[in-house]
Order: C-alpha cells, then structure tokens, then sequence
C-alpha cells in the first residue's frame, strides 16, 4: 500500500507547530513503508529551494557581520582613546577650578607670587595692561 504524503506547510512565518506535524506524518509514513519517493512528495521541490535560499542568505549576513565587527572593535578603540583624553582634561579643569586665583596689581607679578593656574591683571591700564598665567612655576605674558 503506497501512503500519499502531505505538502510541507509553507514557512512564511513562525509555523514550526504545522511544520513539526508534517515531519511526524512523514516520520510516520517512512516508518511504515520503509521509503520514500521523493517524487510522490508535493512541494518538496519547492521546501528544497527554500532551504538553499535561506542557507545563503544566512551566510551573506554573516560575513556582513564579521566585516563590521572589525570596524565595531576600531570604533571602540577610539571610544576609549576619548574616554581617556575627557577624563585626563577633567581632572586638569578640576585642578584649575579648585586651586585658580586670580590676581591683580601694577606692573609684572613676582615671581614668588601665585601658584600654577593662577591668573594676574597689570591693571595699570593703557599699553602696559597684560593679563599673565602662571604656568610651570613662572608668569607668562597670555594677552
């Protein structure tokens, strides 16, 4: 006696519940007659298209991936190249906020005046007015 064998159901969605189905009738039918023409499965031609189409689409994403995975890794060098530049400009800005003085007299400050970051105005106005930072130890003329 030769059993017809059902389509496979059409994997347009999630329908792994009909799908297993199908596998348990044609388990069930190659259980009992001991083989199987492919010929006399309908829509196996199809469900084999389907399956070669699927396999290569996999692999065309994964070599996508594995291309930006590289760059992913490069992007999260600079990432923490940044981080590490932010956070050394932050403390030198925490320094200046905490410890910055500003100063002002006639004439040049001295040099035993002030701290580093500290600031001093020449207030004696017209061309001899300068703005002087202190900077390694020494005033130095900014503007």
């Amino acid at each position: 006696m030769v059993l017809k064998i059902p389509p496979p159901p059409q994997l347009t969605g999630p329908q792994w519940q009909s799908f297993n189905r199908w596998l348990l009738e044609l388990t069930s039918i190659l259980a009992n007659t001991g083989g199987i023409d492919p010929s006399q499965v309908s829509g196996l031609p199809e469900l084999e298209t389907q399956v070669a189409t699927n396999t290569t689409n996999i692999a065309t994403l994964e070599a996508g991936q594995g291309g930006q995975g590289g760059a992913i890794t490069a992007l999260q060098l600079q990432i923490t190249f940044i981080n590490s530049e932010i956070a050394t400009i932050n403390g030198q800005l925490t320094t200046l906020e905490s410890n910055a003085v500003v100063r002002n007299g006639s004439g040049a400050p001295g040099a035993g005046l002030g701290s580093n970051g500290d600031l001093y105005l020449n207030n004696t106005g017209g061309a001899g007015t300068r703005l002087y930072g202190k900077i390694g130890g020494a005033w130095t003329a900014i503007a």
